[in-house]
Formats: structure tokens, sequence, C-alpha cells
């Protein structure tokens, strides 16, 4: 189990927003506890939880494609 928060179209201070969004993202750390990340840009804040079953050494995220932009999945 894992979570994925986000908060997308930012039209206000994307820096308080950021530190809304860990706080929401630790209330959900129990689905996921055993890795966490954040992508915050001025339009979009990205964070999540991740409970390691599959690919436990090299799970992390978020997920870059080749041009080094995120992404949802390789």
């Amino acid at each position: 189990m894992c979570s994925i928060f986000g908060v997308l179209d930012i039209k206000t201070d994307a820096g308080e927003l950021r530190k809304k969004a860990l706080e929401l993202s630790r209330l959900m750390r129990h689905r996921g506890p055993d890795w966490s990340g954040v992508y915050a840009s001025d339009k979009a804040i990205l964070a999540h939880e991740r409970l390691s079953i599959v690919d436990v050494n090299a799970g992390a995220q978020p997920l870059y494609n080749a041009e080094k932009n995120p992404c949802a999945g390789r």
C-alpha cells in the first residue's frame, strides 16, 4: 500500500503550499513507511509515501524520464 498527494495549478505561494503538502503527506505515512519523497515547482507539488514490496533497493521516486522530467512511470 502506498499513497500519493498532489497540488496542481498553483496560483499562490508554492513554498507555503509545499510545507502543507508535506504535513498532509505525513498523515498518510502509515500507508507506506519505507520511503517518502516530494517534487515541488512553482506550478505543482507531488508527495508520496511508499511501502517497499518489490524493487526494494531501487524504488526511489519520483521517477524521471530520459529528458530528466518527472514522470509517472518508465
